[in-house]
């Protein structure tokens, strides 16, 4: 049964899981940045080696994600997501639902996917894709090249064919993260079906990824903390088997020092 009241949130209450990260070295500002990879807690994630068709993601699977419990009975809520950093930025918790490997940074035609199933863990708690967002993630730094690079997919309503796109930033760390803006109208990926990009990426080791964003914390004074809870953001539901990671907006180059809690409520 789900949480309806205060006092509900507050006797559901989990231990909290302490959070840190580590000198992570940026891309650009604007850029986004994976602390998949970064060491601290939870520690590091190896990058996976399951090939283009990719697997849905859970934590059986993977290390590397924040450490939570399915609820024995009843929902889980985010409650309080906390971070101080060392430089300002914006901090975004995602449900990692899918990822693979395998993607040629070279090749200058399609390479086609047939992927594995998303998880239970879209928006609405389904396998439709609303609300999922779609990235390459770099667990291994590019080489030069800013092609256009275009994802082939099926939506959350189940039109196939529909595509988006990002123009790739030069010679990418490993971290870096570019997200796909998806075709008009479109709010979610079920399905990726095929990559291609304009040019080279010349090396390196990327990732196509499939998340949900949870919540967003922006960090406006370098080394002070700030915080969301329940109510500021939005009680957002914490799905069976989530994969919890980090994703940071940077704003500079600078390497980035991060601390912070991560409470969630159950019942």
């Amino acid at each position: 049964m789900a949480i309806t009241t205060l006092d509900g949130a507050i006797a559901g209450f989990q231990p909290p899981q302490a959070l840190q990260k580590n000198g992570a070295t940026m891309e650009a500002a604007g850029v986004f940045h994976t602390l998949w990879y970064t060491a601290g807690r939870p520690g590091p994630a190896t990058a996976n080696t399951v090939g283009v068709n990719g697997q849905a993601v859970t934590p059986s699977l993977v290390a590397g994600e924040i450490e939570r419990t399915n609820p024995g009975a009843g929902n889980a809520y985010l409650a309080r997501l906390q971070a101080q950093t060392s430089v300002v930025g914006t901090l975004l918790l995602v449900d990692r639902l899918w990822e693979n490997s395998g993607l040629s940074t070279t090749l200058l035609t399609a390479q086609a996917i047939t992927p594995a199933a998303i998880p239970s863990r879209d928006l609405n708690g389904a396998a439709l894709g609303h609300g999922v967002q779609a990235a390459m993630e770099w667990s291994a730094a590019g080489g030069a090249g800013t092609p256009t690079v275009t994802l082939t997919y099926t939506d959350q309503d189940g039109n196939t064919g529909n595509s988006g796109t990002f123009v790739g930033v030069a010679t990418p760390v490993a971290g870096t993260v570019e997200i796909f803006n998806l075709a008009a109208g479109d709010s979610g990926v079920r399905a990726p079906t095929s990559y291609i990009q304009s040019a080279t990426r010349t090396s390196g080791t990327m990732h196509l990824i499939l998340f949900r964003t949870i919540a967003m914390l922006s960090v406006t004074l370098a080394n002070i903390s700030n915080a969301i809870d329940l109510v500021t953001a939005g009680m957002p539901r914490i799905y069976n088997d989530s994969c919890l990671q980090l994703i940071w907006l940077a704003s500079s180059t600078t390497g980035v020092n991060f601390s912070g809690l991560y409470i969630e409520t159950q019942g």
